[in-house]
C-alpha cells in the first residue's frame, strides 16, 4: 500500500490515504462478518461441533475428564455413556455431567 501510495503521486490525480481507508474498511468489515458466519456454520459440518463430546477427546484430557457409563440426554440426543468434567477446585472426587448433575468420579469407565 505504501508503494502504491508513493507511486500514485506521479499520476494526474494522486491517491489519498482516505481512498485506502474507505475501501479497506469496507473490505475488512465484510471479511469479519462473512468469516465469522462461515466459521460458525461450517463448524458443525467440518468438526461436528454440535455433536456430543467424543470419548477420544475426553481420554485426551486425562485428569480433567472422565468417561462414565451414565446414560442420559446430551444436546438432544440419547447417550449410554458420556463425558464427566472433574471438579478440580475440590479434591477431584466429584465430576459434573453436561446437565449439571454431580456424581462421584469413581464411576469412570476404563
Amino acid at each position: 500500500n505504501v508503494v502504491v501510495l508513493a507511486k500514485s503521486q506521479d499520476l494526474g490525480c494522486p491517491l489519498r490515504f482516505r481512498d485506502f481507508f474507505t475501501n479497506g474498511l469496507a473490505l475488512t468489515l465484510a471479511a469479519i462478518f462473512a468469516g465469522s458466519a462461515l466459521s460458525c456454520a461450517m463448524s458443525a459440518v467440518v468438526f461436528g461441533a454440535d455433536n456430543t463430546m467424543p470419548r477420544w477427546a475426553c481420554e485426551a484430557a486425562a485428569g480433567s475428564c472422565l468417561w462414565v457409563g451414565v446414560g442420559g440426554i446430551v444436546r438432544g440426543g440419547a447417550v449410554s455413556a458420556q463425558a464427566c468434567i472433574v471438579d478440580l477446585a475440590g479434591d477431584g472426587s466429584v465430576c459434573r455431567l453436561w446437565n449439571g448433575t454431580e456424581i462421584s468420579s469413581q464411576f469412570g469407565m476404563p
